[in-house]
């Protein structure tokens, strides 16, 4: 991310943004199909991340994504618990 603070710690919506920048920027998952893609780019549409072929690894990265790149920091628990893109954003939103 270049020179953008991390999200107020209630805003869902850019939450969600961001949880999806990081799905995007993930190295163990490359995420090709258009209709995955096209959900994943629409704010009201969400994607559980075992349909985005997130394994372990896949959801390591995205924990260390976000806390290097968001400052966010995010536990492999908490993406199990919230298993898709806008369930994780509402969480770290509500967790404030």
């Amino acid at each position: 991310m270049d020179d953008q603070p991390a999200p107020a710690p209630r805003d869902a919506a850019r939450l969600r943004a961001l949880v999806a920048d990081a799905v995007r920027a993930n190295p163990v998952v490359t995420v090709s199909d258009a209709a995955l893609l096209a959900r994943l780019a629409d704010p009201s549409a969400d994607c559980s991340f075992d349909d985005l072929g997130f394994d372990s690894l896949a959801r390591m990265e995205l924990c260390i994504w976000m806390q290097v790149e968001a400052g966010l920091e995010v536990t492999e628990a908490e993406v199990l618990d919230h298993a898709s893109v806008r369930r994780l954003a509402a969480h770290l939103a509500a967790r404030g």
